[in-house]
């Protein structure tokens, strides 16, 4: 085990953190474990040893501790991330309830949760101040937390360096921020009053910010945070968040993070390529008598029809599919098309029913067999079943009909470094090197979810074990 530490000792470790703050360090990341607690020790300026010997005899100072949770959480953000995220907020979700309200109470709460160093939560303000021109009448509330005292601090100040203005153009900058030196902009403080930031860990049973208890919110960001934590406290999580946003109210994760809301109370819902969970308590007379009837439901459409009245075993092998604006349409499963079915895969995906999604997935790919998208989605679906070897044959498959698929490379990678096979690994993370050599470091990768080049450079250059914790055979 990584500098000789046991594997008893570092399971030791991996509870004590996930008791202690909720975040969950599994045996495939003891590596990862390893390295943010050398470097906790170099910052304490202590022994490996001695510094996991105070740990697991819970002997660190509160001090210690806030160290520490900054060596274990990682902030990798910038503004505006996911620009059609933030298109769809600010031509559909946002706007609508701004609409909705502006003649009655005049209230927007939002929060921002694992905010980072705050680019996420000072973007939604932005575009809030650019959609309300008269914000100031309004009752705003932007709440931002982190467990990361660091980041925090940070976010406080509204000092940003050029990284955090990847995707964005100079007209942001200057508008928006005031140039302090050649490496830093200073964030207006009429957009830095809008957002109160807190210290919050997620894991907690209660979520008390200014000593009351957070509730009533419309929006709730929470992206590239439940990753962190284990399968219980990801469950708790999003029950509390359940509870907390009001009726019609939105949830927003990363989309890498879908899956885990499969068998929450959640509607998921598919807006221009993007899915969004919304909290819908009352669901209509007409979804109430065709779920009687249809095998499958509650999936997504771009027009609407008109239903005439049908006998029930008509209904049978019908698809009710629908969109965000509750509209809905009723699709024959013979006649699906190729996007219709990949679809239906990602929605049964994020429900939790893998096995449909792994049948439409397929179906897709027997219409439009040289998509390499679609054996990309399959892969991801024989991931989250632990099929490992089959999702292998996918991305392979995928790669030999794009050998230009960066993130087929960089999965397929992934996964040989699970197996311990690092001499496959590297061969694919080489091959993504070789590939992002060709774009600019602030190009959004395509089918990565806004991943840019610099940041997946940075991410390889971690697996190929700066700490020497990877062996490259």
């Amino acid at each position: 085990m990584s500098n000789n530490i046991s594997k008893n000792v570092l399971k030791k470790i991996s509870k004590f953190i996930e008791n202690r703050f909720g975040l969950y360090f599994p045996e495939k990341s003891f590596n990862d474990l390893v390295r943010r607690i050398s470097y906790a020790a170099e910052q304490k300026k202590i022994d490996l040893k001695e510094y996991i010997d105070l740990m697991v005899r819970n002997k660190l100072s509160l001090e210690d501790i806030q160290q520490l949770i900054d060596c274990l959480t990682i902030g990798e953000t910038y503004f505006f991330r996911n620009k059609k995220l933030f298109e769809i907020l600010r031509k559909s979700i946002l706007l609508d309830m701004i609409n909705a309200r502006k003649y009655t109470n005049r209230s927007l709460k939002i929060w921002s949760a694992g905010c980072s160093s705050g680019e996420e939560a000072y973007s939604i303000a932005i575009l809030i101040k650019e959609l309300i021109p008269d914000y100031k009448d309004w009752d705003i509330k932007i709440i931002a937390t982190d467990i990361n005292y660091s980041f925090l601090s940070k976010a406080r100040k509204g000092i940003y360096s050029k990284w955090s203005f990847r995707g964005t153009d100079q007209h942001f900058k200057n508008k928006y921020f005031k140039r302090i030196d050649n490496m830093y902009y200073k964030l207006n403080d009429e957009i830095i009053k809008l957002v109160t930031f807190h210290h919050l860990n997620l894991a907690d049973p209660m979520y008390i910010v200014d000593n009351i208890m957070m509730n009533n919110i419309d929006i709730i960001f929470c992206r590239n945070v439940l990753m962190y934590f284990s399968k219980y406290h990801v469950n708790e999580i999003i029950n509390r968040f359940y509870n907390m946003i009001v009726n019609g109210g939105w949830l927003i994760v990363a989309p890498t993070e879908s899956l885990l809301l499969n068998r929450s109370l959640f509607i998921p819902i598919n807006i221009n390529g993007v899915f969004l969970y919304k909290k819908n308590i009352k669901r209509s007379n007409f979804e109430k008598h065709l779920c009687k009837h249809i095998t499958h439901k509650t999936l997504f459409i771009q027009n609407e029809v008109k239903i005439s009245p049908k006998k029930e075993e008509e209904y049978k092998n019908l698809i009710v599919l629908e969109d965000i604006n509750n509209k809905k349409v009723l699709l024959q499963e013979e006649k699906a098309d190729a996007g219709e079915c990949e679809k239906l895969s990602r929605l049964f995906a994020n429900e939790g029913n893998l096995e449909e999604a792994i049948r439409w997935c397929k179906k897709a790919i027997a219409i439009d067999k040289i998509n390499p998208l679609y054996y990309y989605l399959l892969a991801s679906i024989q991931q989250e079943q632990g099929n490992v070897d089959e999702a292998i044959i996918s991305l392979k498959k995928a790669i030999y009909i794009d050998s230009d698929f960066i993130m087929a490379y960089f999965d397929l990678g992934n996964l040989y470094l699970k197996r311990g096979k690092y001499k496959k690994a590297f061969k694919n993370f080489d091959n993504v090197c070789i590939l992002l050599n060709h774009l600019n470091q602030d190009d959004i990768i395509p089918n990565s979810e806004e991943i840019t080049v610099g940041a997946l450079k940075e991410i390889i250059q971690s697996l190929y074990g700066k700490g020497g914790l990877y062996e490259k055979i």
